[in-house]
């Protein structure tokens, strides 16, 4: 009976020691290190009517990520509120493209978003746009730049809002959210390309033409992410209000999610 405890205990000794190798190992791999991109505008000159070719190179020590979860551009002239996004698909060797068409000459902002191996990576890039007649050069145009971007853990991309304090607004809900059942919601907040930290952030949300508003605090988890637990009471559209007060900065902006 002794000799049966002891090998009983040597057992249980391997078992646990190869099972903390491997949770070590694992939180090694999610660890990892930061993704990169590098961002290219291609032709370097666009004109109206023109294809124009959005590309991001997504690395991860120097080797390309393949496996991205979501890669798009997102694209406004400026001064316009209206934004379009466009998903890109995956080309070769980490390099994701898309290609958008603009009839319109005049000054353009985009912003690459890849969400990869547990990074949020999102830089904003200025364009021009020439007339089709026109030779004149292209202005301040950015064709290519290399940068780790905002890099934070979180999901993919929903949309984005430019506010008049000058704050970029990024909410990230769940790609699914479920009625009755806790919900992680982030928002990135960037100004001249750098995460907005320091800011007190609230959520706000109600669906429909409803009276009664519900009010949820975010805590800022990395430099310029905030997370809010939201719960939705019913299945439906809802649009969330995301709130932000620093210093003489008091701004927000509104975001349709759906609630299945």
């Amino acid at each position: 009976m002794k000799r049966f405890f002891t090998l009983f205990l040597s057992v249980l000794t391997v078992l646990a020691a190869a099972c903390s190798n491997q949770n070590d190992q694992g939180m090694e791999t999610a660890s990892g290190a930061p993704v990169d991109a590098a961002f290219t505008l291609e032709p370097t000159e666009p004109v109206a009517g023109g294809t124009i070719t959005f590309s991001v190179k997504v690395t991860q020590e120097g080797k390309p990520v393949d496996d991205a979860r979501e890669v798009s551009f997102e694209w406004w002239k400026d001064g316009q509120e209206k934004h379009e996004t466009i998903p890109a698909k995956l080309a070769a060797d980490g390099v994701y493209t898309a290609q958008q068409t603009i009839s319109e000459p005049g000054s353009y902002f985009v912003y690459y978003h890849v969400t990869a191996r547990d990074f949020h990576n999102m830089r904003k890039t200025p364009f021009t746009v020439k007339a089709a007649d026109s030779n004149s050069p292209a202005g301040a145009n950015t064709s290519e730049q290399t940068a780790t971007g905002h890099e934070h853990h979180g999901q993919a991309a929903s949309g984005e809002a430019h506010a008049p304090s000058g704050v970029d607004f990024h909410l990230m809900p769940p790609d699914e959210l479920a009625a009755q059942s806790e919900a992680a919601m982030l928002v990135h907040l960037m100004k001249d390309n750098q995460p907005f930290s320091g800011g007190t952030v609230k959520f706000e949300f109600w669906t429909g033409n409803e009276a009664k508003h519900s009010f949820v605090d975010a805590k800022e988890s990395s430099a310029g992410q905030y997370e809010g637990k939201l719960t939705f009471p019913a299945a439906g559209d809802y649009t969330v209000k995301v709130h932000l007060e620093k210093g003489d900065i008091h701004d927000h902006k509104d975001f349709a999610v759906t609630v299945k």
